[in-house]
């Protein structure tokens, strides 16, 4: 978890709770299924065994993982065990020892993990998540099947008003629950968008009104970041000169905890993708010569759908994410945002942003946090449309908040460098092949 000034010491999201925070409960709880124990010694054993550079016990830990594993496989074939809150935190630990230790990830591999952890807690039920000790795991689980099913390109259940709902009817909704809330939506319309595109055929009424929920959407969390709380809102601050990495912007942005972080960096990402889903969307309308009504002219778009400003505004987070005192949960923050933005400067040719990427990454891996030599093509694993052609880029990454400066265009680097890929923090399948136990 993070230290000093990185710590959370809102009293009002400690008394809510917060997704990151989940690890907590497995604190209060009593008797422990077999698989629990198992995957929170597993866990903790490598961490501090990565910290102090004992091999001895992350070998420990690999044969722990094996065995949590397996009476996971176990407990889910068990009609007793399988709706247990203690096999849901199993899971997520499980998942997070896969995202910190390795073995080598690949995109692959991490949306099967993502989708059958999501599909765990759909079989659960909303009204199985009401109560605290599952309700904060829950919280916890939106996050990676959210990201899974923007990879995915295909809708989440979390969208239905059930999901919506139900397991608040005993708990407070924070800030960043309401952001939750309007960010399920985003891979349901890139998913109609490209159900859309199959009949290609007098599509451009039903083109415009994706093109409309993508506009109501993105105002909806537009208004959500103006009215967050002063706290919560990043400083923008000059960027280390010294920095041998060649960083490619002005200027960073800085939180008050790893909480507030968190909160902006999945706006971003979402943002970012409802802007090249827009892109799509117009360039589509332009292949069949349909003009835009006036409301909807490039111009008030580009205002509203600026996919440059919102990669760059991800990488501007990474300095606060990596810094020792977030310690590997600012990685588990970052990854996927990270990777989304790398996606996007690999389409628009940016070097200078792909190459300090890689660095950054590289310095982390060195202090402990598991990272692969990958070629992220993320449009491939998404059954990518080839209609995307981004033909708008904003030549500044000004936000009204969070200004900055864009980085200069070149030619794209090897397809082969150090990124991260977000691991989901749930597990509910058991590959024996992988077994290390």
């Amino acid at each position: 978890m993070p230290q000093g000034d990185c710590v959370c010491r809102d009293e009002h999201i400690i008394r809510c709770g917060h997704p990151m925070n989940w690890t907590e409960v497995i604190q209060k709880v009593p008797n422990e299924d077999s698989s629990l124990q198992d995957a929170f010694s597993a866990l903790s054993i490598s961490r501090v065994g990565q910290g102090n550079k004992d091999f001895r016990l992350v070998h420990e830990s690999t044969r722990l993982y094996g065995r949590a594993l397996k009476e996971l496989q176990l407990a889910l074939y068990d009609p007793s065990r399988m709706h247990s809150n203690h096999v849901l935190m199993a899971c997520m630990l499980l998942g997070l020892y896969e995202v910190f230790e390795g073995p080598a990830f690949n995109s692959k591999s991490w949306m099967a993990h993502a989708q059958g952890a999501a599909r765990l807690i759909e079989l659960r039920g909303p009204d199985r998540h009401q109560e605290w000790d599952a309700h904060h795991p829950f919280l916890a689980s939106r996050i990676p099947t959210l990201y899974a099913a923007m990879l995915s390109r295909q809708a989440t259940y979390l969208a239905n008003e059930d999901w919506l709902t139900v397991p608040w009817e005993k708990q407070s909704r924070t800030y960043f629950d309401r952001l939750i809330d309007l960010a399920v939506h985003v891979p349901g319309i890139i998913e109609k968008f490209d159900l859309i595109l199959e009949n290609d055929h007098n599509i451009e009424f039903d083109l415009l009104q994706v093109l409309e929920e993508c506009k109501d959407l993105q105002i909806k969390m537009n208004r959500w970041r103006d009215g967050t709380k002063g706290s919560a809102v990043p400083r923008v601050e000059k960027h280390d000169p010294a920095d041998p990495n060649g960083y490619p912007f002005e200027t960073d942005l800085w939180f008050e905890n790893h909480l507030f972080v968190q909160a902006r960096v999945v706006f971003y990402t979402c943002s970012l993708a409802l802007a090249e889903a827009v892109t799509d969307i117009v360039r589509a309308l332009d292949l069949r010569d349909h003009k835009l009504p006036n409301t909807a002219e490039p111009n008030p778009l580009l205002e509203l759908f600026t996919p440059e400003k919102h990669a760059a505004n991800i990488c501007r987070t990474i300095p606060y994410c990596i810094q020792p005192e977030m310690s590997a949960l600012g990685a588990n923050i970052i990854n996927f945002p990270a990777n989304r933005a790398y996606a996007y400067y690999q389409r628009t040719h940016h070097k200078a942003v792909l190459k300090w990427l890689a660095k950054a990454f590289e310095d982390v891996k060195t202090r402990g946090v598991h990272v692969e030599n990958i070629a992220p093509d993320l449009s491939e694993l998404a059954g990518h449309k080839d209609v995307r052609v981004h033909r708008w880029k904003s030549s500044s990454s000004d936000d009204t908040n969070e200004p900055g400066s864009s980085p200069d265009s070149a030619e794209t680097m090897s397809s082969c460098t150090t990124i991260f890929v977000y691991e989901d923090p749930s597990k509910s399948y058991y590959d024996a092949s992988n077994d290390p136990g």
